[in-house]
């Protein structure tokens, strides 16, 4: 059965002849009409059996899906926050002279109290039919018709990607992956990754942003590159924008964002634990060891613990 639209408020009557408590198959076929779409979020251009991305941002709901949201609170009073940028001022140097004086600042402002709603995270993988066909599929649902958010974000989340998706039959012959191949991040090759290596990576990511950003951006990243990481770990498709450096001999794994307002995420697992779980689970409290919120104080931590 085909679902199309823009998006899905409820349960309607084309699912009402699934069964409460029957698993649903959601997916598309991942043919050549599908495939400039699924290049762009994250697969490659072979569709091997087992590939798992979470898909790139596309909109809201696959925005949503990968980053999560803000529950904005304006029956509540404001609250003080802080925003980070550089501050540049001339210093007396001594006989008439100056010299000018850089440094990143905490810039307080108001705003409405808010909520982090964590992201669901869904991620697609290509499996096979019985017939050898390709499709692209999220994890098996169960039918439950009194809670289905989660069931309706998967549809919708391909309706904003694919404008359809389909409910699948059982016989998908690979549902359970065994060779499963998360495709989020890309390794880069053994030794040294300073800042003026790995700065050409992710250039084309910074300048998404203003220049005041890219200065705290680039600023936070020569802090810890400056410890030469033995591994490092630029993350694609859903995970744009994160990065992961491994520092083995410490038993330290930084999981930073190139993008203001969030935190350096401090790990202590090995990095072929941390490629196997989802965002969401990456980023669940419990795993790390430390979450170090971009502020004042941030650069004094970081150098404690690596130096």
């Amino acid at each position: 059965m085909i679902i199309t639209g823009r998006r899905k408020r409820k349960i309607d009557k084309k699912l009402a002849f699934l069964n409460e408590g029957k698993k649903i198959n959601i997916g598309v076929p991942a043919n050549e009409d599908n495939s400039k779409i699924l290049k762009r979020i994250g697969f490659t251009e072979l569709l091997n059996e087992g590939e798992t991305v979470l898909p790139i941002y596309n909109g809201p709901i696959s925005n949503f899906n990968s980053e999560g949201k803000y529950l904005i609170h304006k029956d509540q009073p404001m609250e003080t926050a802080y925003r980070q940028r550089e501050w540049t001022w001339e210093q007396w140097a001594g006989y008439h002279e100056t010299e000018t004086r850089t440094e990143i600042v905490d810039v307080p402002y108001k705003r409405y109290p808010r909520t982090f709603i964590s992201p669901p995270s869904v991620e697609l993988s290509i499996v096979k039919n019985i017939e050898d066909e390709k499709y692209v599929v999220a994890p098996v649902q169960i039918l439950d018709l009194s809670n289905p958010d989660k069931l309706l974000h998967i549809i919708n989340l391909f309706l904003e990607i694919f404008g359809y998706c389909e409910v699948l039959s059982k016989d998908l012959k690979s549902y359970v992956l065994k060779n499963l191949q998360r495709l989020n991040w890309e390794i880069l090759p053994p030794g040294k990754w300073p800042w003026n290596k790995i700065k050409d990576k992710i250039l084309p990511i910074i300048k998404q942003t203003n220049r005041q950003k890219q200065v705290v951006i680039e600023y936070r990243l020569k802090v810890i590159t400056k410890f030469n990481p033995e591994f490092s770990a630029i993350g694609r498709a859903g995970f744009r924008g994160y990065l992961i450096f491994g520092f083995p001999e410490k038993n330290v794994y930084a999981l930073e964002s190139l993008f203001t307002g969030n935190a350096t995420y401090i790990f202590e697992k090995n990095w072929e634990y941390l490629s196997k779980l989802t965002k969401a689970e990456i980023l669940q409290s419990s795993l790390q060891k430390d979450r170090i919120i971009h502020r004042k104080n941030w650069e004094e931590y970081i150098n404690n613990l690596l130096k």
